[in-house]
């Protein structure tokens, strides 16, 4: 049995559209470092068993609208990069 307990009716949160997200990139690099342990543990997985756990690490974009979104961007890279992360900042013109 499973149950889905949403905030307020269903659908209403992020359940349905954030399912199978990973996100590294994180505030607090304790937590930071435990999800970037997590995706090498499913690549061990698969290589050990031979069987895949179907993860698709497809990448992302955040963008900036405004100079402080670009701070806050500049530092998730500085963050992600320290961490050993391959993160990288683009230029509008290259996205």
């Amino acid at each position: 049995d499973i149950m889905l307990i949403e905030r307020s009716e269903l659908t209403s949160g992020s359940s349905w559209h954030a399912a199978g997200g990973f996100h590294t990139l994180n505030g607090d690099p304790n937590v930071a470092k435990l999800q970037a342990y997590t995706v090498q543990l499913y690549k061990e997985i698969e290589e050990i068993s031979g069987q895949s756990c179907s993860l698709h690490l497809t990448g992302g974009v955040m963008m900036a609208d405004t100079p402080e979104r670009m701070d806050f961007l500049r530092l998730a890279h500085a963050k992600g990069r320290y961490l050993g992360m391959d993160t990288e900042l683009i230029t509008p013109s290259e996205a």
